[in-house]
């Protein structure tokens, strides 16, 4: 590697005097002693090798720095990246014409030759000197006519070497097409963990932008709260966003390292028949995919009730006299494309256009969605307002199965029907289709009633023995109520305790 730089910076030498007008007589010696110094340099194949396509050099020329590549290699990488760089060290040139590096390209030419004289040398059979023409199935190995009739390959089956070759090419090709799909779909995934990059980043600046609203009202005593709850929002939003980004770059490295797998491949297919069928069986084997599907996992967007969610409640003991508390809130990671969930998290609107089909585990069916909390266990109510005319439903949800115990309007025929896994048919009798609904869930005893805050009477009620944690269900434009509250302080053993009453 010593003497090739040498000969490379007498090279470079040559070139800056080329500049002049007529050649002089002392390059005339310079390029003699670099032809000189050129057949005394060992024929590496790391030493001919070009950084850009990593192949034996092809018309090599020589760059200021000392870097050599070849003269298509280099003016492509100018070409892509618009400035004109070494791709190893990034110094910039304004050369257009780099020289060529003459010693370089005669080594590269005798290394090429030598390959060539290698390739040709494996086509003999050592043992009987005729070319291999048949594929011995049986020891995968190319073999002459004299090894078929010998005694070692008698009774093993063979076929011709193109036959075995076609054979192989048709397997990897399967095996090609397996990775050229998962290409696609990783290449599809990565799109979608893209576009959830994106929405966190819109997320986080929704939430910032609710967070401050809440906190505007309550300025004088909670600004240190409110740059709390910022500051939590933004770590989240780093840390989701920083999550997601390695997740795109280790699916865009195995959507790299698969391209770069099916070109190699491809290329290997492309040889001849004998050299390929000499390296078809390790061939195959890397033609074989392992890697796994990738799969979102839940969680991955910003959990906006944890910063907006009972807000003015959560801190409750700065603020004690302004207070406005829902029991439940929505949570739009559950949202359905055609709906609109409210900055403060208490009501879903429809949406003119719908919003951005983003992919979320977590997201529920057609004009869905939860409330944020969970219950599994205890006596729990909420009320909702829902739009009068239009289709709506309410109840309790189990997340992960799906399963609904609700009720609904029926827009059809405009009839109030109960909705449960077990039954989706049964009419409800009332004398006018209510307004304002209070749902009441008592989780230990099984039973979901829905009451009539407007007539002040019982509407239905379901019965069913709940094993998992269910959440508030809604559907259609509905709006959570707040309950009537009211804040008593005491204290015990020198310490302010506050209590929410709730009528």
């Amino acid at each position: 590697m010593t003497v090739v730089c040498n000969a490379k910076n007498l090279f470079c030498q040559i070139q800056v005097r080329r500049r002049s007008e007529s050649k002089s007589t002392e390059e005339n010696k310079l390029e003699a002693e670099i032809n000189k110094m050129a057949s005394n340099v060992p024929q590496s194949e790391a030493e001919c090798t070009c950084p850009v396509c990593c192949d034996i050099f092809t018309d090599p020329v020589l760059l200021l720095c000392g870097h050599s590549f070849c003269q298509h290699c280099l003016q492509e990488w100018w070409r892509q990246s618009s400035l004109r760089t070494c791709p190893v060290c990034k110094e910039m040139f304004h050369l257009t014409q780099p020289p060529r590096n003459l010693a370089l390209r005669n080594l590269s030419h005798s290394l090429k030759q030598e390959r060539r004289k290698r390739a040709g040398s494996k086509e003999i059979c050592l043992l009987h000197g005729e070319k291999f023409k048949l594929f011995c199935q049986v020891d995968q190995q190319p073999i002459c006519v004299i090894c078929r009739d010998s005694k070692t390959h008698t009774k093993h089956k063979c076929v011709p070497i193109n036959e075995a070759a076609e054979e192989y090419r048709v397997k990897i090709q399967i095996n090609v097409n397996s990775l050229k799909t998962k290409q696609k779909v990783f290449e599809s995934q990565k799109s979608n963990w893209e576009k959830m990059a994106t929405l966190i980043m819109l997320q986080a600046q929704q939430t910032e932008k609710t967070i401050r609203g809440e906190f505007q009202k309550l300025y004088h005593f909670l600004s240190k709260e409110e740059a709390g709850r910022i500051d939590a929002c933004r770590r989240e939003a780093k840390l989701k966003s920083d999550s997601m980004n390695v997740r795109i770059i280790n699916l865009t490295a195995e959507i790299s390292e698969l391209m770069e797998k099916i070109k190699t491949i491809e290329d290997q297919m492309r040889a001849e028949d004998l050299s390929f069928i000499l390296s078809a069986k390790s061939t195959l084997e890397r033609s074989l995919c392992k890697l796994q599907q990738p799969e979102t996992p839940e969680g991955c967007l910003i959990d906006v009730g944890q910063h907006v969610g009972n807000l003015q409640f959560s801190v409750l003991k700065k603020m004690a006299e302004i207070l406005k508390y829902t029991p439940v809130f929505l949570d739009p990671n559950t949202c359905c494309w055609s709906l609109t969930v409210s900055e403060n998290l208490i009501s879903s609107t429809k949406s003119d256009k719908n919003q951005p089909g983003y992919p979320n585990p977590e997201r529920m069916g057609c004009r869905e969605l939860l409330g944020y909390q969970g219950f599994n266990s205890g006596r729990h109510s909420w009320d909702v307002e829902v739009e009068v005319g239009d289709f709506w439903a309410v109840g309790v949800a189990d997340k992960t199965t799906k399963d609904r115990w609700a009720m609904y309007i029926c827009v059809c025929t405009g009839v109030l029907r109960n909705l449960n896994k077990m039954d989706y048919i049964t009419e409800i009798k009332v004398e006018a289709l209510p307004q304002k609904v209070r749902v009441q869930l008592n989780y230990n005893e099984g039973i979901i009633s829905f009451f009539d805050l407007d007539r002040k009477k019982t509407v239905h009620a379901i019965k069913y023995s709940f094993t998992e944690t269910v959440f508030p269900y809604f559907c259609g434009s509905v709006k959570i109520l707040p309950s009537d509250t009211s804040v008593s302080i005491g204290r015990t053993r020198g310490h302010l305790n506050y209590m929410l009453l709730q009528s």
